[in-house]
């Protein structure tokens, strides 16, 4: 079943928030969250886009921190088929490569905004899929009738939303756990 299942980047494989405060931090700018709910980082962490922009052009996109648990389940995200990102384009060929460095292997990665990914679930057939943040799945769940998405929570959620049904604190809880 693995080979059905797709997986984010951001959030779910790359710990960009660790990277983008400790990046902050070797700026001199002191920053925290503000407001733990809230996906969009300069509202999350009451920065002006100007602050965010001077973070993110300092961050090497190909070496941003994993999740820890990701090396104990590498034999697993291996075998997936694909993931599913709406990470910036402009960062997409270094996230290849990092995935690449990563996993030893080269697993396909699909570049949709946060609003299709459902179209790429459908044309791939993606049985599951996980994602963390709850609107993604809240629209996976209204148009993927065949797809079981899941929500990873990280925290990120919008507050308008019922909390997504199959929610997991973790991706050991997915892979190892009885989700499949």
């Amino acid at each position: 079943m693995l080979n059905q299942t797709a997986l984010d980047l951001d959030g779910v494989i790359f710990d960009y928030e660790k990277t983008f405060i400790k990046q902050a931090a070797e700026l001199n700018l002191n920053i925290s969250i503000k407001h733990p709910e809230i996906y969009n980082m300069p509202d999350r962490y009451e920065i002006t886009q100007e602050q965010f922009s001077l973070i993110n052009s300092k961050i090497d996109f190909s070496d941003v921190d994993i999740y820890g648990e990701i090396e104990n389940l590498k034999h697993y995200i291996n075998n997936i088929k694909c993931f599913i990102t709406s990470s910036p384009i402009e960062i997409l060929h270094k996230r290849k490569a990092n995935i690449s460095k990563i996993f030893d292997k080269d697993i396909p990665i699909y570049y949709v905004g946060p609003g299709d990914k459902h179209k790429i679930i459908s044309a791939l057939e993606i049985k599951y899929f996980i994602d963390d943040y709850n609107a993604v799945i809240n629209h996976i769940d209204l148009n993927c009738p065949d797809c079981k998405a899941y929500w990873l929570d990280r925290g990120y959620k919008d507050k308008l939303l019922p909390e997504p049904v199959n929610k997991i604190n973790n991706l050991t809880e997915f892979f190892k756990g009885d989700k499949l």
